[in-house]
């Protein structure tokens, strides 16, 4: 009797540890399945978010690209047009009073010259321009460098559109120290 009593409990036993050992089995692969299903989940998300991103830095790429190109479009026909004389005046052998210098500008340079006999602009040095801007009231603010001047800047009068200020400087807050009149200039009439 003791040895079906042992006998049962050790069948009791094997089973149990064995019916573990399945439900052990069953749990981990539910959790495996749980897992996968998680990581694709995840992945299917992280797809979406990839995709969304993706598109979103498409969208932000061409808005970007369009605002340069919007800004490159306008920059690039901005120009400052017609032909400008200093203010200073110089008296050249048996002539009159001229002009000490005529100015014209392009998209990225600022052309000191004078003018012929026959009327023409004659280009006799150029500056860089570093910045060139204009409002919606038709006023320019415009920055060159040169190694015989350095850093200066020629802005369009307050009181006057056809005559740009000269200023020393590129540093706003200066302006008031930097003016110099002799060399700002006045559109020429045409």
């Amino acid at each position: 009797m003791k040895k079906i009593l042992i006998l049962s409990l050790s069948a009791v036993l094997v089973l149990g540890i064995a019916g573990c050992q399945t439900n052990q089995e069953a749990t981990l692969t539910t959790q495996a399945a749980d897992i996968q299903i998680a990581t694709e989940s995840q992945t299917e998300a992280t797809s979406e978010t990839s995709d969304a991103k993706t598109k979103t830095s498409e969208k932000t790429a061409e808005s970007s690209k369009a605002e340069t190109t919007e800004t490159s479009a306008v920059t690039a026909s901005m120009e400052v047009p017609g032909t400008w004389k200093s203010a200073s005046v110089v008296e050249k052998e048996g002539e009159q009073s001229q002009p000490e210098f005529y100015v014209r500008f392009t998209r990225t340079e600022i052309q000191y010259g004078h003018m012929s006999a026959e009327g023409e602009f004659v280009n006799d040095r150029s500056d860089k321009i570093t910045r060139l801007d204009m409002n919606i009231e038709g006023r320019f603010l415009i920055q060159a460098e040169s190694t015989k001047a350095g850093k200066y800047t020629f802005k369009t009068s307050e009181n006057d559109l056809g005559v740009m200020e000269y200023y020393t400087t590129w540093n706003e807050e200066e302006f008031a120290d930097k003016y110099v009149g002799g060399s700002s200039i006045s559109k020429c009439d045409q």
